[in-house]
């Protein structure tokens, strides 16, 4: 088992962390954990794996919270086979608005824009899958990374 700064090992556990379970700040292995993991069966924040779960994560089958590419869902579609819980459209419009917001708090003349009128139940049901996701998320990653971005208690 190594441990340190820098870890190599079956079971490295280190802020760089490199083995077959690997955990740390940037873990890579074949179960990898930590905020930046690549693996097999990476869980973390930024992930890359064949079974991702993340905050972002690609991979063959991915878990996304906010972002995912590859195959999977996650509340963002990002490139590849991926069911984005908000669609673009809602998306686009978001970013619109906000700009539009932006700039009337900065005196700029813009024009409002029109809003994209989406089915009634997209975003509620978005909203509950993306709680979902996060759900398992955290208890499938966030309490495993106990250590690496807090204290264990």
């Amino acid at each position: 088992m190594a441990v340190g700064v820098f870890g190599v090992g079956q079971h490295a556990t280190g802020f760089i962390a490199i083995g077959q379970i690997a955990t740390g700040f940037f873990a890579l292995g074949q179960v990898s954990t930590g905020v930046v993991a690549v693996g097999q069966l990476a869980r973390g924040v930024f992930v890359v794996g064949q079974l991702a779960i993340g905050l972002a994560a690609i991979g063959q089958v991915a878990l996304g919270v906010l972002w995912t590419g590859g195959i999977g869902v996650g509340a963002v579609r990002g490139f590849g086979l991926v069911y984005g819980l908000f669609p673009r459209d809602a998306i686009r419009s978001a970013q619109v608005w906000l700009r539009w917001y932006g700039n009337r708090l900065r005196n700029i003349p813009d024009d409002r824009p029109e809003p994209i009128s989406l089915p009634a139940w997209r975003i509620p049901l978005a909203v509950i899958g993306t709680a979902l996701i996060a759900t398992a998320w955290w208890f499938i990653a966030g309490r495993a990374m106990e250590g690496i971005l807090w204290a264990p208690d």
